[in-house]
């Protein structure tokens, strides 16, 4: 890991990307941008773990981040998974409580932190950030209630089904064969994602490969026909 402290110019603040700070006057953005730090991270890297005292909030400039909950037989949850633009680590700032999940890097990762006192600051003279904060976290239960739903109503395709099309509408890129999930994932965090066994995800990824459902390379997914995906909500269970 690399850090370092910067200012950013008008025209490349990247606390704009982020709509918890959109609509806030330039000048107030100017003023946390100078108190942003750069920091970098290869691709597998411990941002923090959970039980970490959380003092810092981070915005993702370049990468990507996965957000897990480690089980204590050595398997993970996964939470959600982090992009450009995105923000994590909030919750430990508004509660002053340790950190409720783990974060690591999926691939070499650029972003900015931001202390939990200049954080409260903004919250406290702009209630625009409050009501944006809110925002963020509900959907993020919303997600969570999604996920524990789908693990009682769906079987294992349906569940991994409904996961891919999640992460081709989050991350997806359009490519001449269909919709290219924009980011390098290991079927075990699928796995992880959707609560199976990693030899169960091979097993349907491989039956969608050979029926022209999906395609498979190096760890990226391209989604061939989102419309079976989709009819496999109605097959589960």
């Amino acid at each position: 890991m690399t850090m370092r402290t910067t200012t950013f110019d008008g025209d490349s603040n990247p606390l704009e990307l982020v709509p918890l700070f959109q609509g806030m006057s330039p000048s107030l953005l100017g003023e946390l941008s100078r108190r942003l730090r750069v920091v970098t991270f290869r691709a597998g890297t411990a941002v923090f773990h959970a039980d970490d005292a959380g003092s810092m909030m981070y915005i993702i400039i370049q990468g990507a981040v996965k957000i897990f909950v480690p089980a204590t037989d050595g398997r993970e949850v996964v939470l959600a998974v982090h992009r450009t633009g995105d923000l994590f680590g909030e919750m430990s700032l508004l509660d002053d409580e340790r950190r409720s999940a783990s974060a690591t890097t999926l691939e070499d990762t650029e972003m900015v932190s931001l202390s939990r006192q200049d954080f409260l600051e903004v919250m406290t003279r702009h209630p625009e950030a409050s009501r944006a904060i809110l925002d963020v976290l509900v959907k993020r239960l919303r997600q969570t209630n999604q996920s524990i739903q789908d693990a009682y109503l769906l079987d294992v395709p349906g569940r991994l089904a409904r996961r891919l099309l999640i992460l081709a509408r989050e991350h997806g890129i359009e490519v001449d064969e269909g919709i290219e999930i924009g980011l390098r994932i290991s079927q075990q965090d699928l796995a992880s994602m959707i609560g199976a066994s990693r030899v169960a995800v091979n097993k349907q990824l491989q039956t969608w490969r050979q029926k022209g459902v999906v395609d498979v390379r190096r760890q990226r997914v391209t989604i061939l026909k989102p419309e079976v995906l989709e009819r496999q909500f109605s097959l589960s269970p």
